[in-house]
């Protein structure tokens, strides 16, 4: 693992390669809803109707330009059993479908690393995507301890390379990624978050390519930055404005070229297409009522 004290001494070229991940997996918002606050971003009464009609638009956006696609139904795979930790009936989590933060998968495809949440609020989530994974055939790692970690919301793969991304000092232990970097056998170099705006790193750093990141300045120590910049020919910055408004660089870029973002981002829109990108702006204003927006409500697994 590198921490933020000083950039990593990777060169990016010689990184091992790794297989594509090209499934993405999406959770049907069938309890979806702003029922607590854990991030500043939540609040305000959701229109169950257009959150439906978001989301659906948004798994057909997918459903142009990732390969294959993957939707979870809360009810489908039951509840744990009673009287362990993990039974929480879906209806009781309105946050399920942030995919995002479920797990993590390994470099090769083939396992999860199934989440462990910081708020008792989102802790039964990790459970139901767990039961999903056995059904269809992932394997199951779980971090020892008590550790905290929110899956890919925080734990981002380098395009290409056999290397992760782990943000961390909000919602994920910085000690997670000691036995992260064991189970998915790839080194990870730590960014850290002490704003809690980016409470997660894909709300303020989005891979677009191998070469290519999408970030927000303002979310990075200088160390953190200096990381960012060793390892990616180029840094499209985001607005802070549009960072915290509409959560423009919570945002994926499916095929190398069609970046999905939250509409009403007209900056970050316009920075994309110099850098030789197609923007693809999806209403998720439901979703932001949560703090949510297109990368929170996905998941890529191989």
């Amino acid at each position: 693992m590198y921490d933020d004290r000083a950039p990593p001494p990777l060169d990016r070229p010689t990184l091992p390669r790794r297989p594509a991940h090209d499934t993405v997996v999406l959770v049907a918002p069938t309890y979806f809803g702003v029922r607590y606050r854990i991030n500043p971003y939540m609040g305000g009464r959701v229109d169950a109707a257009r959150a439906r009609s978001e989301w659906d638009r948004l798994r057909r956006v997918y459903e142009r330009y990732a390969e294959r696609v993957v939707v979870l139904d809360p009810d489908r795979y039951g509840t744990p059993a009673p009287g362990g930790a993990d039974h929480v009936p879906p209806a009781a989590l309105p946050d399920l479908v942030f995919a995002a933060n479920l797990g993590f998968p390994t470099a090769d495809g083939g396992a999860v690393v199934r989440a462990r949440m910081a708020t008792d609020e989102r802790a039964g989530e990790p459970a139901h995507f767990a039961r999903w994974c056995r059904a269809v055939g992932y394997e199951v790692y779980d971090l020892p301890g008590d550790v905290a970690f929110e899956g890919a919301g925080d734990a981002v793969w380098h395009p290409g390379r056999r290397l992760v991304w782990g943000g961390h000092g909000v919602r994920t232990d910085r000690a997670a990624y000691d036995d992260v970097a064991g189970l998915v056998d790839a080194p990870v170099v730590t960014l850290e978050l002490s704003d809690d705006r980016f409470y997660h790193l894909d709300v303020c750093f989005a891979p677009l390519t191998e070469s290519t990141a999408l970030v927000v300045p303002e979310a990075f120590t200088e160390a953190g930055r200096a990381s960012i910049d060793a390892l990616f020919d180029e840094v499209v910055e985001v607005p802070l404005a549009e960072a915290t408004g509409d959560l423009a660089c919570n945002c994926h870029c499916v095929d190398g070229e069609h970046v999905l973002l939250a509409a009403g981002n007209p900056e970050t829109e316009r920075r994309l297409r110099e850098a030789g990108f197609t923007p693809v702006p999806v209403a998720t204003g439901e979703f932001r009522k949560a703090g949510g927006s297109v990368r929170c409500l996905s998941l890529t697994l191989g």
